[in-house]
């Protein structure tokens, strides 16, 4: 399984597409799913981890998981990278998370997230350094 890190400013041109950076591609594969991410964003992952995730729901009991499946499952989109690395961004996805011109696209663990900057600025503003620290505590790091 990839595991994503990194920062990158880059642009949604007017087709909706966007380059995913040389780094990230060569994690993904050309086959990757696109859903509304939390905070506003927009998930990229490769489709061995949809699956997972699609697993992890179904393992809810059913009060639960049926509100996350809709979540994820309402603008879950299968796409394909083209040569140039570009991706679509299907048009309810970029409503939903605000996103044309210039996007931050967030390398985060086991997906990859498109964000609106000042959606992203705003969520960073946010960080509870205590909250951090003491969620780190109780992993023992």
């Amino acid at each position: 399984m990839a595991y994503f890190t990194g920062y990158y400013e880059l642009f949604v041109d007017e087709k909706g597409r966007v380059i995913l950076p040389k780094k990230l591609k060569e994690q993904t594969g050309s086959d990757l799913v696109l859903t509304q991410g939390l905070d506003g964003c927009v998930y990229i992952l490769t489709p061995e981890e949809w699956l997972v995730l699609q697993s992890k729901i179904s393992q809810l009991p059913m009060s639960k998981g049926l509100t996350i499946s809709h979540f994820f499952n309402t603008y879950k989109t299968d796409v394909t990278a083209d040569k140039q690395g570009r991706v679509q961004i299907p048009i309810p996805l970029r409503r939903l998370a605000s996103i044309e011109g210039n996007v931050m696209i967030i390398g985060n663990g086991n997906r990859i997230e498109i964000w609106n900057p000042d959606r992203f600025n705003a969520m960073m503003q946010k960080m509870d350094t205590a909250g951090i620290m003491a969620t780190m505590d109780e992993v023992d790091f």
